[in-house]
């Protein structure tokens, strides 16, 4: 998509904001008032990204004093990732969802399709491969499965920073634990 599904203001009160590729503190700055809020109401904010980008991890936000002053600190969990290795580190996470009974299998079988054919995608796919691919561990794509399964509610933030392409897995994370799509 070339623009976001939903609001800013769904940021706020939500359980986990994910940034995939995103560095929005530098690229899109009218956002990190929204992530300051969020951060303020109890939202988890976590990055996957090639980089561990210092605006994720503090920024100070000039239009709120309290921010202004002393900083804000966004990013709770950093997970860093090969350039195009998010597709293999989020077929890892689906891998580690699934075995863990973290996907609500009543939303995938009303609203979904193909669900069954990416289980068999990622059942030929080895951890050793995602590992490789994604330049991440096998313990860190269970961290984060586990941050998603264990949130209500969840919005992911895809930005260009990791060399995207679309495919249906991908997609399917997105679905696969909640009913709201926000891209």
């Amino acid at each position: 998509m070339g623009a976001t599904t939903c609001s800013y203001k769904d940021w706020v009160g939500t359980d986990l904001l994910v940034f995939i590729g995103s560095n929005v503190a530098n690229n899109q700055p009218v956002t990190v008032k929204y992530l300051h809020y969020a951060k303020k109401a109890g939202t988890k904010i976590v990055v996957i990204n090639t980089y561990r980008e210092p605006g994720m991890e503090r920024y100070w936000v000039p239009s709120i004093p309290e921010s202004a002053l002393f900083g804000t600190k966004f990013a709770e969990d950093f997970f860093l990732v090969n350039v195009g290795g998010d597709i293999a580190f989020l077929n890892g996470v689906i891998k580690h969802m699934i075995a863990n009974s973290w996907v609500d299998e009543s939303f995938i079988s009303r609203y979904t399709t193909g669900f069954t054919e990416l289980e068999a995608i990622l059942a030929h796919q080895s951890w050793e491969e995602l590992e490789k691919l994604s330049g991440s561990t096998r313990e860190q794509m269970y961290a984060f499965a586990k941050i998603v399964g264990e949130a209500q509610k969840a919005v992911f933030v895809w930005s260009m920073g990791i060399l995207i392409v679309w495919y249906k897995n991908a997609k399917m994370l997105l679905l696969v634990h909640s009913g709201k799509q926000c891209s």
